[in-house]
């Protein structure tokens, strides 16, 4: 049984830096060891890419909610919710 302690654990935001850092390590890994870290590459590459991709559409989705609350109110996204 636990010791009756809460988990001070959690989880860091994944960033985009921390992922470049990383794929970059796995990439010298490869160089050095040869290619059976390619799967962790491409698995990198996968995250990368994913993360990229979900910035933007975020991004699009602030812009369409700017430009709506902007005609619609004068300008305060908030008048959505």
């Amino acid at each position: 049984m636990g010791s009756g302690k809460k988990c001070d654990c959690h989880q860091d935001e994944v960033t985009l830096e921390s992922l470049l850092q990383e794929q970059a390590a796995v990439a010298y890994c490869m160089l050095m060891d040869g290619p059976i870290y390619a799967p962790i590459l491409e698995r990198y590459e996968r995250e990368i890419a994913a993360l990229i991709a979900r910035d933007d559409a975020m991004s699009r989705a602030r812009r369409i909610l700017e430009g709506h609350a902007a005609l619609a109110t004068g300008g305060d996204v908030k008048a959505i919710a």
